[in-house]
């Protein structure tokens, strides 16, 4: 019993039963890590391996590991100052040790130390079940991730050390000058009174803590010691606090200022931990000097900051790098803008324009000794990195399988997110394949390109940059834009494709019309009113209404912006490739909506929104060029690359709860994927009415993973099990029986 009552009254313990009650939010914080680090939740989007095995420099080794680390350590002293500042006023004792803080975050650890064997048990499992890493290179990565830990804390440690003075030191003459605004700056709770410190009615009682050896001693009683000195002792350590955990800000700023260089875009797992460590810092430091004021002032602070924000220099939003802003130069974004957009000669001269381009397409394949060939459209799904390898693999193996017919008899490509991402990358391909300047479009090595990681310098500049304020900026044709995540992504998508993407829209207008290439419509989500921004090098006019009949007794609303038509004056020709791909792939919080120059003003994000399979615009190509289809060729054949499952299994709503069911309407969200496809599957059997009987073939190459356990996550990172599964998921007989069917359909033996 006695036992039992020295380890309740124990300060270890009994700092954990006070997180338990007053700081819950903190303790969220551990929990919230945990279930992203054991893939709890977030592993969809891949998040839990990003904390266990994460990337520098485009490799998995123990300076990744290292720097993560050291992350995770400022975020276990990030707990003990912030910790420190909330709860050292109810411990007096600690003013009369040697190193106070050292000794409250030796007795703070029962947390992290939970934390940290839970990571260890789980990153090498996850090495080896998912990174496939072998017993050194784990042992290695683990001591890296141990070494950094260690490191930091150690160095801060010792900052503390050395500068936090205890009671003694105020009792000696010249030991301690306080320091200008320390008060000011680390004010502290109201210290005990000399009675309250007598009879206890302010601190909790402890009747042992841990020394640095780890052995208990008994807490001295503090009655004796004038309160102002103990208040002395905690303001100075407070001050000591506060400084280190302003250094840690400052010096995420200083990585923000080198954000184009590879070195400092550390690990994502790193950010995600400084991340972490920001928000208990803030939240730490509004409770400490705000008290029971602190929500009040939480989200004052917020309306001010967005206010701010909204003026002037502070006014910054991510922009479509190219476009011209100047705020006299806005486009008219009206509907009746739009419908002159929509003007019959604009159409007729548009469709003209594309009929010329179907007339290259044919003429080069009746060279190649094809007099009817089929019309081929590749719609490609988005879904993360793991579409992009998808589809850039798929669209490899078949095209070499049909012996290079299915690119050449591509008219166009169309889709959302990822699957773009892949499909765009090949198209360049095969553009300087033509040109000499590679051997073939089937190299393995291509495959691996459009699979490098993204996430980490995304995420790196969300952390170092975004969440202060972009201050650097760049050229982009004849503009200046400022950066951030979007820029950073732009650039290493550009860096991972071997820089063949950095090109302007205009880049691509010969190569399309010639038919050296199939067109690419890429068609973002406008998040003002739903319509879908139509980007091409082309005039694509007629893409922006759905088809009517030919007494025009419905005319449906436009539901498409032709880009070139709509920013002409803002000089949409420069807009460089890699932000028309980005706006397409805007996956929410993790890359930002693009501000547009027109008035009012409006902003594009992801495709998938609208189209997430591509499937309505090759639909209205096909309607708007039916006559010159069924006179010119042998039929159509969509080809579908897509990651998501065709027939989504049902789930059942027998045992909701109440608060479940209150929710369950905002669920539908979730099935905007599948609306789509139920959408999508009645435009294919109407247009196969349009162009008759054996003239529309879907053959649809779906990602199906080889155990349902190692299913790739929709990320912009993917592990080397993931990659794995995607490349050996295409010798899946689905996939071989769609192949085959592909070959037939396009008269290959």
């Amino acid at each position: 019993m006695r036992r039992n009552r020295s380890i309740l009254y124990s300060f270890p313990w009994r700092l954990v039963v006070l997180h338990l009650r007053n700081h819950l939010v903190l303790i969220g914080l551990w929990i919230f890590l945990a279930l992203l680090m054991t893939g709890v939740s977030g592993r969809f989007f891949g998040i839990h391996y990003l904390l266990l095995t994460p990337e520098y420099h485009g490799e998995v080794n123990f300076w990744s590991f290292f720097l993560t680390g050291a992350a995770c350590g400022a975020f276990f002293l990030i707990w003990n100052l912030t910790t420190y500042l909330l709860s050292a006023h109810r411990f007096p004792f600690l003013a009369t040790l040697n190193a106070p803080f050292t000794k409250f975050g030796l007795n703070n650890s029962i947390i992290p130390f939970v934390f940290l064997a839970t990571y260890v048990i789980a990153s090498v499992r996850f090495q080896w079940h998912d990174e496939l890493t072998d017993t050194w290179s784990n042992i290695r990565n683990i001591a890296g991730f141990l070494i950094g830990l260690n490191a930091m804390i150690i160095a801060v440690a010792a900052y503390l050390h050395l500068t936090n003075k205890d009671a003694a030191a105020f009792l000696r003459p010249g030991q301690f000058v306080p320091k200008p605004g320390s008060k000011l700056l680390a004010p502290g709770y109201r210290m005990p009174t000399l009675w309250e410190i007598r009879s206890g009615a302010t601190r909790w009682r402890v009747d042992s803590y841990l020394t640095e050896r780890l052995h208990l001693r008994p807490v001295r009683t503090v009655a004796h010691y004038d309160p102002e000195i103990i208040g002395r002792v905690f303001r100075q350590n407070h001050w000591n606090a506060v400084v280190v955990q302003l250094m840690a800000v400052l010096i995420l700023m200083l990585l923000g200022l080198f954000m184009d260089q590879p070195w400092a875009r550390i690990p994502t797992g790193a950010t995600i931990f400084l991340l972490a460590s920001m928000a208990m810092a803030v939240f730490g430091a509004i409770v400490f000097w705000f008290r029971h004021w602190g929500t009040l002032v939480f989200i004052v602070l917020m309306v001010a900051v967005n206010y701010t924000t909204g003026l002037g220099f502070f006014h910054y939003r991510n922009r479509a790098y190219g476009l011209d802003y100047k705020l006299k130069n806005r486009a008219e974004y009206t509907y009746r803008a739009l419908e002159e957009l929509y003007h019959p000669d604009t159409l007729a001269r548009d469709a003209a324009e594309t009929r010329r381009i179907l007339n290259n397409w044919l003429a080069k394949n009746r060279a190649a000794g094809v007099q009817r060939p089929k019309l081929v459209f590749i719609c490609a799904s988005g879904g993360g990195m793991r579409s992009s390898l998808w589809t850039m693999q798929t669209l490899q193996r078949a095209d070499e399988a049909t012996n290079g017919r299915l690119l050449r008899q591509t008219a166009l490509i169309s889709g959302a997110s990822g699957g773009v991402l892949g499909a765009a990358y090949l198209r360049e391909l095969y553009l300087r394949r033509q040109l000499g300047e590679i051997p073939s479009v089937h190299d393995p090595k291509y495959t691996g390109d459009i699979a490098l990681d993204l996430l980490n310098p995304v995420s790196f500049a969300i952390i170092s940059n975004d969440l202060f304020f972009p201050v650097r900026s760049f050229r982009s044709g004849d503009y200046s834009y400022r950066r951030d995540r979007g820029y950073l992504f732009e650039r290493q998508l550009n860096e991972n494709c071997r820089g063949m993407l950095d090109k302007r829209l205009a880049d691509y207008r010969r190569p399309e019309a010639e038919a050296r290439i199939p067109m690419l419509v890429i068609s973002p989500f406008i998040l003002n009113d739903a319509r879908r921004l139509l980007i091409s090098p082309q005039g694509v006019s007629y893409l922006m209404r759905a088809p009517d009949n030919p007494l025009r007794s419905i005319q449906p609303e436009l539901d498409g912006v032709d880009f070139r038509r709509l920013f002409a004056r803002q000089e949409a020709d420069s807009l460089a490739f890699t932000t028309a791909l980005r706006m397409n792939c805007t996956y929410p919080l993790i890359l930002p909506p693009t501000w547009l120059p027109t008035e009012p003003s409006v902003e594009a994000m992801d495709a998938g929104f609208r189209d997430n399979f591509g499937i309505t615009t090759a639909v209205r190509f096909v309607h708007t060029f039916k006559d010159w289809i069924r006179e010119n060729t042998g039929g159509v054949v969509i080809v579908q690359v897509r990651c998501w499952e065709k027939i989504d299994p049902i789930r059942q709503s027998d045992s909701k709860g109440i608060v479940e069911n209150l929710f369950a309407p905002f669920g539908a969200a979730a099935r905007i994927t599948a609306m789509q496809d139920y959408e999508q599957d009645n435009a294919l059997s109407l247009l196969n009415d349009v162009l008759g009987d054996d003239q529309l073939q879907v053959i649809r190459f779906i990602y199906e993973p080889l155990k349902k356990e190692n299913e790739a996550s929709m990320s912009l990172h993917l592990s080397k099990r993931e990659k794995l599964d995607i490349l050996e998921s295409f010798e899946q007989p689905e996939v071989q029986a769609n192949l085959s069917l592909l070959k037939a359909v396009l008269g290959v033996e």
